[in-house]
């Protein structure tokens, strides 16, 4: 996994700084060359300019730590990522991290907690553990997975810190001694190593964090298709580009959208589509016209269906569309619309109405969109299986843009043609 794990801590005379990084690398020079930070205290050191501990992996990956990365730019984004993380991005509640983004410098994950330290403030010093990573996408599925491993490595900090302070206490009851003398003059923040007292914490920093990176990279991995390639596994049923090809063929069944909504009407068009991409069961009656050509139509809006998956229409009153007369549609439905139809519906429903878009491109816009929110479903029934607080997913559902009004298309999404 392409990302960089780092520990900060607030030191009470330099403010958040990052003590701790791990990354993967395939340089040298990274593991070589001495880090560039400035340390000016002991709270504020962990390795040394000069110590950089090194993993490396069965397949040639490099798992390295240092105090700092080697990158400037890198450096001072993590360094305003420290001030961010303990600051003001804090997780009151203790479920799990805190996603925040950046298109520019990465996307960052943070878990914030609390070290009892008999010197500190309050008797406590704040740290963080933070994940840095360019791909949105990936960080959010894996938002769960690092969550939990990041409040398992801060609690192990914590029972170590703990046990530290309880023999300090005993010696010296630091708030009998300030309640006394008034004394709030502490001096430098102590190191982790003095916190823990576990003077190989930082290999063990380095063993829990180069595991997460591998682990990372494991839970998810990435698989390059052409726009062919995916266009016909999110709809085999239409052939999409041939390879010489600069525009779609269809089969003689399918009906361009434009075309089905200037047949069936605007109302039953719209009924029929919201239908279609909840799961409702549509009973077509005509005399004058093949059902299947029309159904057909619809049903390639559907990505495919999974054959994996136990899968079942909603319990929902079926929706009859019946040709009166030749080229007029009734549909006969014991529900209405809602008034906030899906998203992907009335992203559908604007792009037919885009007059730019020919039947070629149109019915690639349609399919993307398509594949988006197959996505979507996907990420979120992921996170369902690999969490069991459900916060995660209301968390992700909000980030992804999911409202209230697609609830339905999701559940039957997941359950259809997601694993």
């Amino acid at each position: 996994m392409n990302a960089i794990l780092t520990l900060c801590h607030f030191c009470e005379a330099h403010g958040p700084r990052s003590l701790f990084c791990t990354f993967t690398t395939d340089n040298d020079e990274h593991i070589t060359e001495p880090s560039k930070a400035s340390v000016q205290c002991t709270g504020c050191a962990s390795l040394g300019p000069e110590t950089v501990l090194k993993s490396t992996d069965d397949d040639g990956t490099i798992y390295c730590s240092r105090e700092s990365v080697p990158s400037a730019d890198v450096t001072s984004f993590l360094r305003q990522a420290a001030i961010r993380s303990i600051t003001c991005e804090v997780n009151w509640s203790k479920d799990g991290g805190i996603v925040y983004f950046s298109e520019a410098q990465g996307h960052v994950l943070s878990f914030t907690f609390q070290l009892c330290d008999t010197r500190a403030r309050g008797l406590k010093r704040w740290f963080s553990i933070l994940v840095l990573m360019k791909d949105k996408m990936l960080l959010l599925n894996i938002t769960p997975m690092l969550s939990e491993h990041m409040k398992n490595i801060a609690a192990e900090l914590q029972k170590l810190a703990v046990a530290v302070f309880d023999e300090e206490q005993k010696i010296c009851s630091q708030r009998a001694l300030r309640l006394r003398t008034g004394r709030n003059d502490f001096g430098q923040s102590r190191s982790l190593v003095q916190l823990t007292g576990n003077k190989e914490i930082f290999k063990l920093l380095h063993s829990h964090f180069s595991w997460i990176l591998k682990a990372g990279a494991r839970v998810f991995s990435e698989n390059l298709y052409t726009s062919q390639d995916l266009l016909k596994k999110i709809s085999p049923i239409i052939p999409i580009l041939e390879s010489n090809s600069s525009v779609i063929e269809s089969k003689a069944k399918y009906i361009p959208m434009r075309v089905l909504e200037s047949m069936l009407s605007n109302n039953v068009f719209r009924v029929m589509l919201f239908c279609t991409l909840t799961g409702v069961n549509i009973q077509m009656q005509t005399n004058f016209r093949d059902p299947e050509e029309i159904l057909i139509s619809f049903r390639s809006l559907l990505p495919e269906f999974d054959s994996s998956a136990k899968h079942k229409k909603p319990n929902t009153d079926p929706c009859i569309i019946s040709e009166i007369e030749h080229g007029n549609f009734i549909s006969k439905w014991m529900q209405t619309l809602p008034v906030n139809c899906p998203t992907l519906m009335k992203k559908i429903e604007i792009a037919i109405k885009n007059e730019h878009f020919n039947e070629a491109v149109l019915r690639q816009h349609v399919l993307s969109l398509v594949l988006q929110w197959q996505g979507i479903a996907q990420a979120v029934k992921s996170t369902m299986k690999s969490s069991d607080n459900k916060t995660d997913s209301v968390k992700l559902k909000q980030t992804l843009g999911v409202a209230q009004y697609d609830e339905t298309l999701l559940k039957y999404w997941m359950d259809a043609f997601c694993k």
